[in-house]
């Protein structure tokens, strides 16, 4: 489709999900202000009365508006000479002056943005400034040296999207770290954000001086001169500055579900950490991860839940039938465990949560049930077996309609989840918005073989193209009533939480897009009613406390599990 089309469309999408409540993104609110420069004290008084930390400062600030490298080497002297300031007055027990910090925050910010500009950053090795290399060390990272390829000092920000900013002051410089791996780890990205805190400090022998990176996650303070002293902390910048940089293109995998973008899939904000029960966050129709920036926000925040707890998300283009999604993270669950966990021996990991918000609950729902042959029977009339078609998509058509329940999922917390569906699919926007939808030409004519060589075959005669994921989601659909019967595995423990914000045509009570009947979902653990509408089911403050309430649960229902597989030696 040509980028002009594609903008149309685009802005008709737009139009008609403002008519049934929906606001999506598709340019960032997000309000990014970097550290501010601080002014030399040269600019009202005579350099020759300057201390060093000044003096160096001033030349630093003269240098960068001359685009002269030079202003790398007096930043790290300002620092440097602020250090030293700082630290004798943490070891006497007594505050610094603000100027000595405002000073020493202000140099190391730009002496972190003039080295990568002029080259002069290697995270594997340091810092190249007055002639020497001033090294790099890391504290407390999951993360290796080789991830801190571009460092984004924080200044201030707002971001519409957060419910709070989890923030702290202290000693040292808030950072955006962003990794740029030509060969990631398997489940991560390439191009991930993650949160640094950066303090130019005395080296530990004293000889010099090292740049030390702390993960706020995980450390909250350090020792200066004997004294224990809180660092700079925030662990919300990352989600508002992948607000403002990220490219986000769920439109466009509406519209093209079947291209395959780099970031489809199932991937960790985290590398893998052993022990931890994976939380995995299943985007809606018209969607992508960005829409758990919210609780992610808030749960990672929650050390008693980061602790036990490594946070992952499944991005998918959401055009297609969600029966092929639920197909892929069913594989890619799998293989998670194959890498990782070989041998099946963490525990942890076949403690498996998954959160699915909206569409996204009917793709985790096909991880935890039984097809049989309810799928298939439901769309076709004759078995698969007899299927005229090729290898490749008997394949496909086997992994979408016969499956069996995972066995590393143990719970699962719908929101919003159209279980029944929702009539906004059938009605003229949800027409208007499936036609849209333009599969590949592989796609295409792989449905279209299967229609002309199977006659009869589809038991909706009169389909004359690829179902699309709105399609699917009409009440009268055979392949949701089906999917809607499929048998549970027992052992997996459900919740719902249902929006009712308002009532719809017929009295009943509703978020806009789902109608409570339809999120109703019988044997549940747990059901919570919220008062937001559809699209903010998700990112509101009581949705996101029982997602932490039940997180809590299964801790404890977990906790319990392995006191019971303990064995009397387990005790000695």
């Amino acid at each position: 489709m040509p980028r002009a089309t594609l903008q149309r469309w685009t802005r008709v999408a737009t139009l008609l999900l403002a008519a049934v409540g929906a606001r999506p993104a598709l340019c960032s609110e997000v309000v990014w202000r970097p550290p501010g420069v601080v002014p030399s004290a040269s600019a009202w008084s005579d350099t020759a009365g300057l201390s060093a930390a000044e003096a160096t400062y001033a030349a630093a600030v003269r240098a960068h508006a001359d685009g002269d490298p030079t202003c790398v080497d007096n930043y790290f002297r300002s620092a440097a000479h602020s250090w030293r300031d700082l630290e004798a007055c943490l070891a006497a027990g007594r505050p610094a002056p603000p100027r000595v910090t405002e000073l020493y925050d202000s140099a190391l910010a730009q002496m972190l943005i003039t080295a990568q500009q002029f080259g002069r950053w290697d995270p594997c090795r340091g810092l190249s400034a007055d002639g020497v290399v001033v090294p790099a060390r890391y504290s407390g990272f999951l993360w290796t040296p080789d991830a801190f390829a571009v460092l984004n000092p924080v200044g201030s920000y707002e971001d519409p999207v957060l419910l709070r900013q989890h923030r702290g002051t202290g000693l040292g410089l808030a950072l955006v770290a962003r990794r740029n791996t030509a060969n990631p780890a398997p489940f991560t990205h390439a191009r991930q954000v993650f949160s640094a805190t950066v303090v130019l400090r005395t080296s530990a022998d004293r000889s010099g001086y090292e740049l030390r990176f702390y993960d706020p996650l995980r450390v909250s303070s350090t020792m200066v001169a004997g004294r224990r002293v809180a660092i700079e902390r925030d662990l919300s910048a990352p989600f508002a500055f992948i607000g403002l940089t990220d490219d986000r293109q769920w439109i466009d995998g509406f519209i093209r579900p079947n291209d395959g973008g780099p970031r489809e899939g199932l991937y960790m904000i985290e590398p893998f950490q052993p022990g931890k029960i994976p939380v995995v966050l299943v985007h809606g129709l018209l969607s992508d991860p960005r829409t758990w920036v919210a609780m992610t926000n808030e749960l990672r925040a929650r050390p008693d839940l980061n602790d036990r707890f490594q946070w992952l998300a499944f991005d998918y283009a959401t055009g297609g039938p969600f029966l092929e999604s639920a197909a892929r993270l069913r594989r890619q669950l799998a293989e998670f465990r194959r890498v990782y966990d070989p041998a099946r021996r963490d525990a942890a990991l076949s403690r498996t949560v998954l959160v699915g918000h909206s569409m996204g609950g009917l793709v985790s729902k096909l991880q935890v049930t039984e097809s049989g042959q309810t799928l298939w029977d439901a769309a076709a009339t004759a078995p698969l077996a007899s299927v005229r078609t090729t290898p490749e998509v008997r394949r496909l058509l086997q992994a979408e309609f016969y499956f069996r329940p995972s066995p590393d999922v143990s719970r699962v917390v719908y929101i919003a989840t159209p279980h029944l569906g929702s009539y906004w699919a059938k009605r003229p926007v949800g027409r208007l918005v499936s036609s849209m939808v333009r599969p590949s030409a592989r796609r295409n004519a792989e449905f279209d073989q299967l229609v002309r060589d199977n006659p009869g075959l589809l038991r909706n005669g009169d389909v004359d193209r690829l179902p699309t994921s709105i399609d699917l989601l009409e009440p009268s659909s055979p392949l949701l009533q089906a999917t809607a019967a499929l048998p549970y595995n027992p052992a997996v423990a459900l919740h719902s939480i249902i929006g009712e914000d308002r009532y719809d045509w017929s009295g009943e009570p509703t978020d806009g897009i789902v109608p409570a009947w339809s999120a109703r979902l019988r044997g549940v653990a747990t059901e919570r009613v919220v008062d937001a509408s559809h699209l903010q089911m998700n990112k509101v403050e009581p949705t996101v406390k029982e997602v932490e309430n039940i997180l809590r649960l299964h801790l404890a229902e977990h906790a319990r599990r392995l006191a019971a597989q303990r064995t009397p030696a387990d005790w000695d």
